[in-house]
């Protein structure tokens, strides 16, 4: 079996924000929460405080507040409503199995995408398929096949590799997956095609054209209003963009790895696992034990978290644990899949 994902949340550290006394005039106060989670490795149902999950690596959230979450060790998608947690689909059994809600299996499953019709897509950390839960439960396979490897085409024909690092739906419907061992960013039409955008399958840096193109490991993936990517690209320790013109620029860091925040050009990421991005253009970051920012200014700074442990807070004060992905609800807080916390945290603006 692959260890497709403890390189993923082994490769991370982090930075600082200035405290409340210090605030710009303007800037909101960040604040950090749990939502769901005892904090055991345990798979248990029930009032979300008390509920327990073994590794919730990402999170979506529908427009009515809804929560799914990938529970990587648990090989379940959770759901969250009205402060209970439920399963929505898988058991468990590690498998792969199609068919509606419990009946369903996964094995890891590790990324999760939400579409404008209610659909869920999934990524699993050892099987290189797309999986599709529909909003009744019932899952399906959408594009890929059970051999692992790199293929353009048909959706049923198409292949991916393993540990895919992130899966993104736009406005129309059509999905876009970081294909992180191809070192590719691919593309699933509402038609079911699935084309290569970006990256040449060779790993190292290089921007440009989407064909030529460079990534190295890319992970998380995010769609802005206008239709532009973003990818963290881990093993580059940069975030890079691409237009829908399929030009690949970066849009920040230096190439250096470590934790320093300033200017896009000049801020350093140790390594950038999921992102997320706001109405306001503001793009997120989870990077080791933090909580980055990237400003629709280029500014790149720490909003919350520090070193690792568990600790609600405001800002830096707050602790997580490997933090992986993360979901936007309507009013823009900030969802955060704590992974080795085994808690479900949000960050709230005020």
């Amino acid at each position: 079996m692959k260890t497709y994902f403890i390189p993923l949340v082994l490769v991370v550290i982090a930075a600082g924000i200035s405290c409340k006394k210090d605030k710009p005039p303007g800037e909101k106060k960040v604040k950090v929460t749990t939502v769901a989670g005892e904090g055991k490795a345990a798979f248990a149902d029930g009032p979300a405080t008390s509920a327990g999950f073994y590794a919730p690596e990402d999170v979506v959230v529908t427009p009515d507040g809804t929560i799914y979450v990938t529970d990587l060790f648990n090989s379940r998608i959770r759901k969250i409503a009205a402060g209970q947690v439920f399963t929505f689909a898988g058991n468990s059994t590690q498998s792969i199995v199609n068919g509606n809600g419990l009946s369903a299996s996964f094995i890891y499953p590790n990324r999760i995408a939400l579409d404008v019709n209610g659909n869920l897509y999934i990524l699993d950390g050892v099987d290189p398929r797309i999986r599709k839960i529909s909003p009744a439960a019932d899952v399906s396979t959408y594009a890929g096949t059970e051999s692992p490897g790199f293929n353009d085409g048909n959706a049923d024909v198409a292949r991916f590799k393993e540990a895919g690092g992130g899966i993104v739906a736009d406005a129309r419907g059509n999905i876009y997956v970081a294909d992180t061992y191809n070192n590719r960013i691919r593309k699933v039409s509402l038609s079911g095609e699935v084309t290569t955008i970006a990256g040449n399958g060779t790993a190292g840096f290089n921007n440009g054209n989407g064909g030529t193109a460079q990534f190295f490991n890319p992970g998380g993936i995010a769609i802005d209003q206008q239709g532009n990517l973003y990818i963290s690209d881990r093993g580059n320790y940069r975030i890079r963009r691409i237009t829908p013109g399929g030009q690949v620029s970066t849009f920040a860091g230096s190439g250096l790895q470590g934790d320093e925040d300033g200017t896009a050009a000049l801020a350093r990421f140790n390594a950038p696992l999921d992102l997320v991005i706001d109405n306001e253009g503001n793009l997120y970051v989870t990077d080791n034990h933090r909580i980055r920012k990237i400003s629709a200014q280029g500014v790149v700074s720490t909003v919350a978290g520090s070193t690792p442990g568990y600790a609600d807070g405001d800002g830096v004060s707050a602790k997580f644990y490997y933090p992986a992905g993360m979901g936007l609800d309507a009013q823009g807080n900030i969802y955060v899949g704590d992974l080795l916390n085994n808690r479900i945290r949000k960050i709230s603006f005020e």
